[in-house]
């Protein structure tokens, strides 16, 4: 072997090092635990003290960050500057030194070396290292491949993370429009679809708010979470809220801090008791009617609901509207025709009773 290869070539326990970064990344079920395995690895590999993640890939709901090594309270200000200056450091073509003024307050340096990851053109995150003085990798060659690990092994948990959760919305889609589909209870089903999206988005409450026949005020037609007992059947003036904004524009909205909204309507929360941080609410339009809003709120954990679960609730709202108006049909074609034609106060006892609006056809056109 030439001097110029032996320099190359990482020494035994750099390359058991890099072996076992690699099977950390093969083994990772999720971000959090390629983290924690593998942070400290390329710290090691570095003949670094620490070493910190900052994932921004767009398939991502936000950013996410994670550290190892670092001083307590500098994790809080190291994901800040990553946020501020991603852009322009990700263009960066090399590595890049920066500073941390509230490590050099605590006494423990504040010379840091920031890498972009790369998942071919594009940048999905950045990675740093701390820069010890007179510390070095045997082989100049031993970071760039732990980088290069990291940032394949980022993108591929990235990617199987946003399949899982296409696939996980699809199922939810899926689930609520058979349901509504079915001849039953449109009270019931619209509860069970209710949970549904409540799950899928993980949020607290869900209710379903229809217009009275006048278009004038909401009734909150279903409700799922704790303040049920305190709104079923209650109304509020159709034009207040977010609710009647979205109503208005007929376009979803994804609002995460609602208090602070001006177009907050309080007296709901003061009735029920109630207290919403954020929120999706989407309009419930059947072809050019509508119908009323469909609200999911408080995300779990305080976190902020994202586009993607926006539009998954508008996917399932088409099917909630469609659902609703068909129901409003059959009651009407019960009341009008069957009640009155037949002389009964009811389906019971009827040869044919009616379970959907199909058979309801039937019997007009039949002319019975």
């Amino acid at each position: 072997m030439s001097a110029v290869e032996s320099q190359v070539q990482p020494s035994g326990s750099d390359a058991a090092a890099l072996a076992e970064l690699a099977e950390a990344a093969l083994a990772a079920g999720g971000l959090d635990e390629l983290a924690r395995r593998a942070l400290p690895l390329v710290a090691g590999t570095a003949r670094s003290s620490s070493a910190f993640l900052y994932v921004a890939d767009p398939r991502l709901p936000g950013p996410r960050f994670f550290q190892h090594g670092l001083q307590a309270g500098a994790g809080e200000e190291v994901e800040a500057l990553c946020a501020e200056r991603f852009d322009r450091l990700s263009s960066s073509a090399g590595p890049q030194p920066f500073s941390l003024p509230a490590l050099a307050r605590a006494g423990g340096g504040e010379s840091f070396t920031l890498y972009a990851l790369r998942a071919g053109e594009r940048c999905i995150g950045l990675t740093g290292l701390a820069a010890e003085e007179g510390a070095t990798a045997s082989s100049p060659e031993v970071p760039d491949r732990c980088l290069r690990l990291l940032a394949h092994a980022v993108a591929s948990l990235v990617g199987r993370a946003e399949s899982e959760r296409q696939l996980w919305h699809l199922t939810t889609y899926l689930t609520v429009s058979s349901m509504l589909a079915k001849s039953i209870d449109l009270r019931e089903l619209l509860e069970i679809a209710l949970h549904c999206g409540m799950e899928a988005v993980s949020a607290e409450a869900a209710s379903v708010l229809l217009l009275d026949d006048e278009k004038k005020n909401f009734r909150f037609y279903q409700v799922a979470g704790p303040a049920k007992p305190a709104l079923v059947a209650a109304t509020f003036p159709a034009d207040k809220g977010v609710a009647g904004a979205v109503l208005q524009t007929q376009q979803s909205e994804v609002v995460n801090d609602v208090p602070g909204d001006r177009r907050f309507y309080g007296k709901v929360d003061s009735t029920s008791g109630f207290r919403t941080r954020n929120m999706i609410a989407v309009p419930l339009t059947a072809g050019e009617e509508r119908i009323g809003v469909l609200e999911v709120l408080n995300k779990a954990e305080g976190d902020p609901f994202t586009r993607d679960e926006e539009l998954l609730l508008v996917s399932i709202a088409e099917e909630i509207a469609f659902a609703i108006r068909n129901a409003m049909l059959f009651e009407y074609v019960v009341n009008t025709y069957c009640k009155q034609r037949q002389g009964r106060m009811s389906c019971q006892g009827c040869q044919r009773p009616l379970g959907s609006w199909t058979p309801c056809a039937r019997y007009r056109e039949a002319g019975v």
